[in-house]
């Protein structure tokens, strides 16, 4: 760390957790699995979080929305203050400054987002349609991680590792935050040694990689610059219905926490509960509702479930290339079979983080431009009026190949040079072969950049739709509903949209 630059978190002490580590209604929290004695006095981030302790499946508040876009580049935030409960909601409710994470939809497209704007580099987030290994084939490879997303319940925790392996980066969530989708991406990452992962993300993992999953978890939970780029897709109704469930949870713990004192002090009588049924504007029926994310991933030759609820990471098996074997089948049998048995529930999306076919494509037109030169330098040697025996195709009538620019690798070319072989090769070719080479290597470079062109066209859909999806109009709408009713419109026609709201108990048709 000393040569790198002060990640933006500082350390805090740890919150201590309570006796009962399985009794989820004391605290909205994680439980950790080492005592209060053994954790080390400090922590990752700036201590601007809510103090929470414990952890439960519970705590993974919000219903994900199946299918539902990123801006510019985001950095780090200014140091930001809790939200004063005293103050007015539009004072609280602040991308800047709310201290959760909200909810995002399960789409590929923002995914990919998300990982560009973080840093990471050649990386994209494609939807998986059935766990096939044929299906699986068609994606881009290789497959760093796959991220499934279901109705929450707990599946497989009796595996548990007993503290997480030293090669192995795990962090928990926390509770009561939305950050499930995040975390599960980050988890994939921070264990695949082959992706760049930008200049954020790798002083994070160097900062935490002697902490806990607890602890990483805390420190994600400040990481202000992951946070903002991830509740950059909220809206103002987002942070309001989470602080609401927050509400919920923290008025029920107290709740519960006062029964448990009242029965240790009448012992001899039995305390009734005073839990009412759950509702959908309950915290029961809230949580009931919850869908999670949680990622697969293959480290060495073992294969990780990575679930933020969970206190350690869980191991689904071993794989042995030798024999032919991939991370894939064990971790597509392992979802298939919760799959069958959740007795009914359809509810499931899988997507799997992959290489960008970008890095590929460019890879592959480095090669073949690089190529070119050489044997057009070769023919050059041979004979300087070699063009007049190419084919003619564009409208100056030469064949020429696709611009690196336009194809955004200029700046590439140099890192894949043709090896010493293939240069040999070519100093040792007649001109008839150098002509008959080069022309087939134009076309192939022309496909090659068709391929290209429509992956940057598809990235670029993707910026859009995520543009798209982080407006909120609700303050737009909010205002214009103001002004209406300012100038009387709304008590004029109120009973057009709503009719007997105006002047007595009409029975009029109302609207148009």
């Amino acid at each position: 760390m000393d040569t790198m630059m002060k990640p933006s978190f500082e350390p805090k002490a740890i919150p201590e957790v309570g006796e009962d580590l399985n009794a989820t209604e004391d605290v909205v929290g994680l439980a950790p699995t080492t005592s209060s004695a053994e954790r080390p006095a400090s922590l990752s981030p700036t201590p601007r979080k809510r103090a929470l302790s414990g952890h439960s499946p519970e705590e993974e508040p919000t219903s994900k929305k199946l299918k539902a876009p990123p801006g510019a580049n985001i950095g780090n935030s200014p140091p930001s203050r809790p939200p004063n409960m005293a103050e007015p909601a539009a004072d609280i409710v602040d991308k800047e400054t709310w201290q959760g994470f909200c909810e995002i939809e399960s789409d590929p497209a923002y995914f990919s987002v998300i990982l560009r704007e973080m840093g990471a580099q050649d990386v994209t987030v494609r939807e998986v349609f059935a766990m096939d290994p044929e299906i699986l084939e068609m994606l881009p490879q290789p497959i760093y991680g796959l991220i499934l997303l279901f109705n929450y319940r707990q599946f497989g925790n009796s595996d548990q590792a007993d503290e997480c392996p030293a090669n192995v980066w795990f962090a928990n969530q926390l509770p009561a935050q939305n950050s499930c989708a995040t975390l599960a991406m980050i988890n994939i990452l921070m264990n695949s040694d082959t992706v760049g992962i930008g200049e954020h993300l790798t002083q994070f993992k160097e900062f935490t990689s002697d902490f806990t999953p607890f602890q990483r978890g805390e420190a994600l939970a400040s990481f202000d610059f992951v946070k903002k780029i991830h509740n950059s897709f909220a809206k103002k109704m987002d942070f309001l219905e989470s602080d609401k469930y927050l509400s919920y949870k923290v008025k029920r713990a107290q709740r519960k926490k006062a029964e448990r004192q009242e029965q240790l002090k009448q012992k001899g009588r039995r305390a009734s509960s005073t839990d009412s049924a759950a509702t959908d504007d309950s915290a029961e029926g809230y949580t009931s509702q919850a869908h999670h994310f949680i990622a697969f991933v293959p480290v060495g030759n073992e294969v990780w479930k990575l679930d933020g609820l969970d206190a350690q990471p869980t191991s689904m098996g071993t794989f042995d290339p030798t024999k032919g074997e991939t991370w894939l089948s064990a971790a597509s049998d392992t979802i298939g079979a919760f799959m069958a048995a959740g007795e009914g529930e359809g509810d499931y999306g899988v997507m799997a983080l992959t290489q960008s076919p970008l890095h590929t494509l460019r890879k592959k037109a480095c090669l073949t431009i690089n190529t070119i030169t050489a044997i057009e330098s070769r023919l050059d040697a041979l004979d300087t009026d070699w063009r007049a025996f190419t084919t003619t195709t564009d409208d100056n009538g030469q064949e020429q190949p696709t611009s690196p620019r336009l194809l955004g690798i200029e700046q590439h070319l140099s890192l894949f040079p043709i090896s010493p072989t293939m240069a040999a090769q070519i100093d040792a070719m007649l001109l008839p072969d150098l002509l008959e080479r080069r022309g087939r290597l134009t076309q192939e470079l022309s496909e090659t950049a068709a391929g290209i062109l429509a992956e940057m066209e598809a990235q670029a859909e993707e910026d859009e739709k995520a543009t798209q999806r982080r407006f909120d109009a609700g303050p737009v709408i909010q205002k214009w509903l103001e002004m209406l009713a300012e100038n009387g419109y709304l008590e004029e026609n109120l009973e057009r949209f709503m009719p007997g709201k105006k002047g007595g108990s009409g029975s009029g048709s109302g609207g148009k």
